[in-house]
């Protein structure tokens, strides 16, 4: 009976030994990429940078100054981090919670729908690095359109009010780590999202504006602020 578990003991401590090696190779290979600390999540509001605004013929003056294409864009700055020496692309995928205004035939307040916006940043070529950032765009007459019917509504993207997303493939490959900004959370402060409503982006009555969150380099911001981010891949 004791040579029995001696033999027993023996062959689980071999299996430990081969079968994890290859299984923690495969582990490290797939956390070369992982997202960074919640608190360096940057959401903000942002004035077009004086040296792209100055110069050149004038703004063309609207009814709705927001709208302007000088006025603040909504600015989001992801951090994450990469093992290798070189990752030669990152997709990351973006899905912001929304709400489009449906104006009202008589002139009133108007009702609102949700919407997931949804835009692409890809980077090629980078470096190893414990502190880099996805970032992605929406512009000021977009921000007008989803922000809802609430009075400076878009104050809730930048309070972090509502949710965000963020999904990333290496190579073609989706990484198993995903940015949810409500993932710790019960529920968000709009009712969606967190633990109870995970797939708060793929809801029935959801519906995905594709596009209109920009990409750095097709803003004003580029080529300003090129240093904050890794290479773009141009596509």
């Amino acid at each position: 009976m004791f040579m029995t578990l001696r033999v027993l003991q023996i062959l689980l401590v071999a299996i430990g030994l081969l079968v994890p090696k290859g299984m923690a190779q495969e582990k490290k290979e797939k956390e070369n990429f992982i997202f960074g600390k919640m608190q360096d999540l940057d959401i903000s509001l942002t004035a077009v940078p004086d040296s792209v605004g100055s110069g050149g013929k004038p703004t063309v003056m609207l009814a709705d100054s927001k709208a302007s294409q000088d006025a603040r864009w909504l600015r989001i700055d992801v951090p994450f981090q990469t093992k290798k020496k070189i990752t030669p692309e990152l997709k990351f995928k973006f899905y912001l919670e929304g709400y489009e205004v449906i104006e009202s035939e008589d002139g009133g307040k108007g009702s609102e729908k949700l919407v997931i916006l949804t835009g692409e940043a890809i980077y090629r070529d980078i470096p190893k690095g414990e502190k880099h950032f996805a970032g992605i765009f929406l512009p000021p007459a977009s921000m007008g359109r989803f922000s809802g019917t609430k009075a400076n509504g878009e104050m809730d993207w930048s309070e972090k009010k509502l949710n965000l997303r963020v999904e990333v493939t290496e190579g073609g490959v989706p990484c198993e780590s995903v940015f949810d900004l409500m993932a710790e959370r019960e529920k968000g402060p709009s009712g969606r999202g967190g633990k109870k409503d995970p797939d708060w982006f793929k809801g029935a009555d959801a519906q995905e504006v594709s596009g209109v969150l920009l990409p750095v380099q097709d803003t004003p911001f580029w080529p300003k602020d090129f240093k904050r981010y890794p290479q773009p891949k141009k596509t």
